[in-house]
């Protein structure tokens, strides 16, 4: 008798052992994600109480005022990674992130749902997550004549109707540089550059500046983003600002997503990747981030009617902007100052 009871408690005791061993691991099921800090809030919680509820695992998110410090972050972690998951370093990051042989491959169960046009990476290191189109805007009551190509903005007409971001030191700045050199080539580029400084109203540090001299009236047509016009319709209640797709072209800015070479939690990782490229998730992209979701399978609001839709995408190899964009720059800076 005694030996059964002794039998019985030991018995109980293993299992109360596993339950608490199990319940401590279930509890520290964990995911870090690196993001920048305009990753949306709604988004996050969205990511956070689905996880929580289906999976058992906590998502924590931790954010960086721009993807330069996070890249940053990851290249200093790199032998003890913190972040399981990255969302946001763009295309132009991915020969950078590669060198540093920061994230490891996984292709995810939606990849063929993926514009093909967007994976920069066919190893799917890098997993585009969403994209963008830095195109130019107008003011529809105050431009009478709108362009149509590339060419039409070096018209006298525009003389100090347009204003830009410079290219060394703003995003949108750099991505119409890379533009020009897509449309013209390394040989016509600058000279495109000449015809069109006169046309420039400004050239300004970064995008709030520039936009904000086009939202007081200063000029009807400026640098921006393809959805920009799509905010004002949610919140402004006005069709005024309108994106221009000059060529029917423009130049994709793609956020990856990537999982962290080390990562401790990698199968959870692969599973917020597929969640992430679901339909319901990538629906939500639009209205919350203003960007495009990578997916073709995703839906878009009606607000996107208005939003910039181009016939073909411009980019060019990476690995050519890598190689080449210091020089392409320097050149533009003495065009630009003759």
């Amino acid at each position: 008798m005694r030996s059964k009871i002794m039998t019985i408690m030991l018995g109980s005791l293993f299992f109360s052992l596993m339950f608490q061993f199990g319940a401590a691991d279930g509890a520290s099921r964990k995911l870090t994600v690196y993001t920048y800090s305009s990753f949306p809030v709604s988004l996050a919680d969205t990511i956070k109480d689905h996880f929580a509820k289906t999976e058992q695992i906590k998502v924590e998110f931790r954010s960086f005022s721009d993807t330069g410090p996070l890249f940053n972050q990851l290249i200093q972690e790199k032998q003890k990674p913190q972040a399981d998951l990255v969302i946001g370093l763009d295309n132009n990051y991915f020969n950078k992130a590669i060198e540093k042989d920061i994230f490891q491959a996984y292709k995810p169960k939606a990849a063929s749902k993926i514009r093909p046009e967007l994976v920069f990476d066919p190893q799917y290191r890098m997993i585009p997550f969403d994209y963008g189109y830095v195109v130019f805007n107008y003011d529809r009551e105050r431009l009478d004549r709108v362009p149509k190509s590339h060419r039409d903005l070096l018209d006298p007409y525009y003389k100090g109707k347009i204003i830009i971001e410079n290219p060394l030191t703003s995003s949108p700045g750099q991505v119409f540089l890379l533009t020009t050199v897509a449309l013209y080539g390394e040989k016509g580029y600058l000279d495109y550059w000449r015809q069109l400084k006169p046309n420039l109203l400004a050239i300004t540090p970064g995008w709030d500046e520039a936009y904000g001299i086009y939202t007081a009236g200063e000029a009807p047509i400026v640098l921006s983003y393809g959805t920009s016009p799509v905010y004002h319709l949610l919140y402004d209640k006005t069709e005024r600002y309108q994106a221009l797709v000059l060529d029917e072209t423009a130049y994709a800015q793609i956020e990856g997503m990537g999982i962290v070479k080390g990562s401790a939690n990698l199968k959870e990782a692969q599973q917020l990747v597929d969640y992430l490229l679901s339909p319901d998730f990538q629906s939500l992209i639009p209205e919350s981030q203003f960007m495009y979701p990578a997916t073709s399978d995703a839906k878009l609001p009606a607000s996107f009617r208005i939003a910039a839709q181009a016939k073909r995408i411009l980019n060019l190899p990476s690995d050519q902007v890598a190689a080449k964009i210091d020089r392409w720059l320097a050149d533009w800076e003495k065009a630009i100052n003759r």
